[in-house]
């Protein structure tokens, strides 16, 4: 393996598999550990810092929740 190839690898957090990458990864990519099957996201390019991507979601605010009091509201005012 030569220099340029050691740079483009990860750890899976679940199972601590090699992620190996042909290029240089973006910040939020997305993918699968071979070993586990776990979906990763990209948390650091240099060095890769892999997380898995169940806790990214739990990082993003639920949709219905944020949107359900609006909704309500709107409701409200299309009463009156």
């Amino acid at each position: 393996m030569n220099m340029a190839q050691s740079k483009n690898i990860g750890l899976c957090p679940d199972c601590g598999e090699e992620v190996r990458f042909k290029k240089l990864p973006f910040i939020g990519q997305l993918v699968t550990c071979r070993r586990c099957s776990a979906q990763l996201e990209v948390m650091r390019k240099s060095p890769i810092a892999l997380r898995l991507a169940e806790e990214a979601w739990e990082d993003e605010v639920d949709f219905e929740e944020s949107e359900s009091p609006r909704l309500n509201q709107r409701n409200k005012k299309d009463r009156w």
